[in-house]
């Protein structure tokens, strides 16, 4: 038996919890169970890099947490991959990036992909992650829904998703999109109905690559990650 912890960002109610689980837990094996949990300090959401310093020592203390609970992998529920390198190397088990998932998925469907964000705000951290995961070739456009994280599963939401997804294949070329945000799991059925390509879901490629890595017996290299426990 294995076991994922996912870490979502801000104060995760029992009701939003349960949403998550019954779309995620079809994605694993039978022998795979996933755990949540969210952070107890920090904001509501990430929607800019200053987000991300303030839900650090929150991420982190849940991090090492899980590692004391022996759980096999960590996801932490943010496609903005918050202290994804510094995680990496406070735990000697495999951290997987929502982003980073998602992005290498993408890149392997198709020549090219665009990212639909929720938030301009999210859009440079996008392109500065696009260079550090070297698929910054790739990504042909960010489509913006100017639409707040907590209203990305109301049909409005969805609508300018559809819109936006239109937009980027039509007028940008793209082959591929990528979810922005991790929270719009629930919807993706619907989208993928609506358009023509695939819909890349970082929540869902986060658990597929860690339970691959898990299953390989693989984690992340000490060469580019030196471990140094925290006290």
């Amino acid at each position: 038996m294995y076991r994922i912890k996912v870490i979502f960002i801000g104060h995760a109610n029992e009701a939003f919890i349960e949403q998550q689980r019954l779309y995620r837990a079809p994605l694993c094996s039978s022998d795979t169970v996933i755990d949540f949990t969210s952070i107890k300090k920090g904001p509501e959401t990430i929607e800019q890099t200053l987000d991300e310093i303030l839900a650090s020592q929150g991420i982190m203390d849940e991090v090492q947490a899980a590692a004391r609970e022996k759980v096999d992998a960590i996801i932490v529920d943010c496609a903005l991959d918050p202290l994804l390198s510094a995680l990496r190397e406070c735990v000697r088990i495999p951290v997987v990036g929502a982003a980073q998932s998602s992005y290498l998925m993408a890149s392997a469907l198709a020549d090219n992909f665009s990212i639909i964000s929720p938030l301009a705000s999210l859009m440079p951290a996008y392109r500065r992650m696009a260079r550090e995961y070297a698929v910054a070739e790739k990504l042909c456009s960010i489509r913006c829904l100017n639409i707040p994280i907590e209203d990305l599963l109301d049909e409005q939401a969805i609508k300018a998703f559809i819109e936006a997804g239109r937009t980027a294949i039509e007028r940008d070329g793209a082959q591929v999109l990528v979810l922005g945000c991790t929270g719009m799991s629930p919807v993706v059925p619907q989208l993928s109905a609506a358009l023509n390509v695939p819909i890349v879901d970082p929540a869902a490629t986060a658990i597929a690559m860690a339970e691959s890595m898990v299953r390989l017996h693989l984690t992340h290299s000490a060469a580019a990650y030196p471990f140094k426990p925290l006290s």
